[in-house]
């Protein structure tokens, strides 16, 4: 007797995998990268490839928590910092943040 899985346990499923291929492909472009970089730019030095892979990878996690947690984005961040910033700064942050952050 198998278990079928519920709507939220699929769509958990889905996330993970998402977040999995593309840590693998970011990590993937990010090593490549490196290594180009390290041959024609650092004298093939070892630097520039972690780097690369680092960036991917990190690029992945922050796509991979805004897929799980949307509501935590740039936006909510900067509204938690209002009374924080100095007034010189935020003259220039617009009153309704979330408005130029909203997917058109």
């Amino acid at each position: 007797m198998s278990v079928v899985p519920s709507g939220s346990q699929e769509e958990l499923s889905r996330k993970m995998d998402q977040c999995l291929s593309n840590t693998a492909l970011s990590a993937g472009l990010g090593l490549s990268g490196g290594i180009i970089a390290s041959v024609l730019f650092f004298r093939r030095k070892t630097w520039p490839i972690a780097f690369g892979t680092g960036v991917g990878v990190g690029f992945a996690g922050d796509d991979c928590s805004r897929s799980f947690n949307p509501q935590f984005t740039l936006a909510h961040r900067l509204q938690a910092l209002e009374g924080f910033v100095p007034k010189e700064v935020s003259s220039l942050i617009p009153s309704d943040v979330s408005a130029v952050f909203e997917k058109k």
